[in-house]
């Protein structure tokens, strides 16, 4: 369905054919896993609006075959250029669109290939935009594995840990549940760390009083969840619990106005609106959300500058926080399926604020 989707687009274009490159822009790697379903670290796709060839070599000639079957497979055994080349001369390859997120040097190499060199907009990313029921399932499966790493992770966090251990612990458990991967770095921020909304974990010891805000994340057969939470080491003070409050009545005002038909303006002002109203506007700088995917950010966006519809099917983030330099921060994240009447939630760990004794 995706790969017809886009020779149907091809079809209209300016361009004769797409190549797509997996080779080093994770990036890009993903506008490719999404079209072809190849999860290899070396192949390229040439897609027409009547063909489709993947090209790779020996090393994952089993690999393309099994994700995918579809492609007229061309191993490259003298060198890509050539095996490019090849294809274009076959079909007759005038103008070649390529996906601008490749690197630098991939685009010197494709400028040896004799063909009109045509850098394609957002292409793949504005087809990626609402999600099918398949990849909301693997989305969901990732939530799942994230929401009960933390449930685990809570059982054993103690004042004294160190951010990076327990960051560590975290991967541990996601990979143990079945995670394909964990994102690079996780967020964990505790005290006046928590001010920086990318706090990634330190060697900073977690104390008695402070918040503490996990932003944290894996993937299930390449797609990904992202969950925000904070929580209390024992007894915190009371202008961090109304922070708390301020920021958790705002999360669920998203959940409620989020909707399919809402832009990602509208959907930003209302938990913005409500941060102003209780005095904290100044301390919220970032967006409220973005799109997740194959990528932890994609499309559609959900801030001030996003005024387009989000879109029945989109999965998206709703994440306001509030961070005070000097004394914390709190933010609440979750991965919700925008419906024609509201969303489904993908998280299930609970929001209301935690306190670890």
């Amino acid at each position: 369905m995706k790969v017809e989707k886009l020779q149907e687009f091809i079809g209209k274009s300016t361009f004769d054919a797409i190549i797509l490159s997996g080779l080093e822009n994770p990036k890009a790697a993903n506008n490719l896993r999404y079209i072809t379903n190849y999860s290899g670290s070396f192949g390229f796709a040439i897609i027409g609006e009547k063909y489709k060839y993947f090209l790779s070599d020996f090393r994952y000639r089993d690999q393309v075959k099994l994700e995918v079957p579809d492609f007229t497979f061309v191993e490259i055994t003298e060198g890509l250029i050539n095996a490019i080349k090849t294809i274009i001369e076959t079909e007759g390859i005038v103008d070649l669109g390529f996906d601008q997120k490749i690197r630098f040097s991939e685009y010197k190499m494709l400028g040896n290939l004799e063909c009109n060199l045509v850098p394609m907009d957002n292409v793949i990313e504005d087809l990626r935009l609402l999600k099918t029921e398949e990849e909301i399932i693997k989305i969901k499966k990732a939530c799942e594995i994230t929401d009960q790493a933390l449930t685990d992770m809570l059982k054993v966090l103690k004042v004294g840990m160190v951010e990076r251990e327990v960051e560590v612990l975290l991967k541990n458990k996601m990979i143990e549940l079945g995670a394909d991967n964990t994102w690079e770095r996780f967020i964990v921020a505790s005290g006046p760390r928590g001010a920086m909304p990318h706090g990634s974990a330190s060697d900073k010891v977690i104390q008695e009083g402070e918040l503490v805000t996990f932003d944290i994340g894996c993937s299930f057969e390449g797609y990904t969840s992202d969950l925000t939470r904070t929580v209390a080491m024992g007894d915190v003070s009371d202008k961090l619990k109304e922070m708390y409050d301020v920021v958790y009545e705002s999360q669920m005002a998203g959940l409620k106005a989020a909707k399919a038909s809402i832009t990602g303006a509208e959907l930003d002002a209302v938990c913005r609106n409500y941060i102003t109203e209780k005095g904290y506007g100044e301390y919220f700088k970032h967006g409220t959300g973005h799109g997740i995917g194959l990528d932890v950010h994609e499309g559609p966006t959900v801030n001030s500058k996003y005024v387009k519809e989000l879109g029945e099917g989109a999965v998206i983030t709703i994440e306001p926080g509030v961070y005070i330099s000097g004394l914390g921060g709190v933010r609440i994240e979750d991965d919700v399926v925008l419906t024609k009447d509201g969303c489904i939630v993908l998280n299930e760990f609970p929001k209301e604020l935690i306190t670890i004794k």
